[in-house]
């Protein structure tokens, strides 16, 4: 029997799972790493890279298997990002990918850049964008002149892992990477004087990026020289688990963020910016997007409320459909879903004497996420035209 590994780099977990060649789970290891974000200011959202790989070894080192391992492969959060200098050391803290500190910048790539607010029936564009964010650096961090490269979370586990700088087009698809080639959309770089250079060279979903180093080895305690599997990222790869691999067929990942995909054969742009599309596997597509709609306003409602969800889920059965008028939006960081409102947080409307209850709030929470769920879905399939 043979092994692979599989390393999922989440907001919350670092999961590490081990898969033989008959497609069975063998082992699997769970990491926290909720504790390393840091959020400074309002609207900054970040962790250490260095804390974070440290966290990544501890999760290797625990593996029985580790040792019977022939191939890794990485995903992580999409458009979390970190400047590296030429040696691969980091300059910043990884920017995650809810930040929102890059709104002025988001509007002066919108202003700056024709072929930017062309592509954005294909990608919106948004604070959480990679661009906004490396303009954002150019303006406020005096390590700008130093960068080298900007890699996303899992491009920065696999150069730990090789010593390689690279990425896939699912991976860089908030870096601008273009859909049906290996290249950037080079003319948005230009038009905000950010080098296209900064980027790591695209190569193809599945193909080998390099080999576990010796050094690394030490590190992570994983064989020396095994390879390493060009990857996407961790919503795309929930998708393939699902097995939502065909036209028509979809995913909805409830983590931190709420993310849905959909597959689809071609991408058709979308005049109203709701959803992104992503280079997927079979020569498909996805059409999707994310919200923050996840699950950081029902685990923050369960702390306040002393009640875990298991239990709030109960008493929420018990409320009618419409919780009784009460209305709640779940998207803490900003709001996404039907439009982007970066400055918008979450809210409650119709709070009163008969809906201030566990039950009634929690249940108005669920339907809040699920709204953004199905107003996602809809303009997918209006514009599409694919049935899910």
């Amino acid at each position: 029997m043979r092994y692979f590994l599989g390393l999922d780099v989440g907001t919350k977990n670092i999961k590490a799972t081990v898969l033989s060649d008959e497609g069975n789970i063998e082992e699997e290891v769970s990491t926290p790493v909720y504790d390393l974000i840091n959020q400074p200011r309002d609207g900054f959202v970040e962790r250490d890279p260095l804390a974070l790989w440290k966290r990544v070894c501890d999760s290797l080192k625990k593996l029985k298997l580790k040792d019977k391992i022939e191939g890794v492969c990485v995903d992580a959060t999409s458009g979390t990002i970190v400047p590296v200098d030429e040696a691969g050391i980091p300059l910043h803290n990884l920017i995650m990918y809810n930040d929102s500190r890059a709104v002025t910048e988001a509007e002066e790539l919108r202003r700056s850049s024709f072929k930017a607010r062309e592509f954005e029936s294909f990608l919106p564009i948004t604070p959480q964008l990679v661009l906004p964010k490396i303009m954002w650096m150019k303006k406020h961090c005096e390590f700008y002149g130093r960068i080298y490269k900007i890699l996303h979370e899992s491009d920065y586990i696999v150069y730990k892992l090789t010593g390689l700088f690279a990425s896939s087009n699912n991976t860089a698809g908030k870096s601008h990477a273009l859909l049906d080639r290996l290249k950037y959309l080079e003319e948005a770089y230009e038009d905000v004087n950010v080098p296209v250079d900064f980027m790591p060279e695209l190569k193809p979903i599945g193909s080998i990026v390099g080999y576990v180093t010796e050094n690394a080895s030490v590190e992570t305690g994983l064989p020396s020289g095994i390879p390493v599997i060009n990857g996407v990222t961790d919503a795309s790869a929930g998708d393939i688990t699902s097995g939502a691999i065909k036209a028509g067929q979809a995913n909805a990942t409830i983590g931190t963020a709420l993310t849905v995909h959909v597959v689809v054969d071609k991408p058709v742009p979308d005049a109203f910016q709701r959803f992104y599309y992503k280079t997927y596997v079979n020569d498909l597509f996805l059409a999707g997007g994310f919200t923050n709609a996840g699950t950081t306003a029902l685990d923050t409602m369960s702390r306040l409320l002393g009640k875990n969800l298991i239990e709030l889920t109960d008493m929420a059965r018990k409320v009618p459909p419409g919780c009784e008028g009460l209305i709640a939006c779940t998207e803490w960081y900003d709001v996404r879903v039907p439009k982007t409102y970066p400055t918008v947080r979450g809210f409650f409307i119709g709070l009163s004497e008969i809906t201030a209850n566990p039950g009634v709030i929690f249940r108005s929470m669920l339907e809040g996420s699920a709204l953004a769920l199905k107003l996602m879905l809809d303009s997918v399939e209006e514009v599409t035209e694919i049935e899910v």
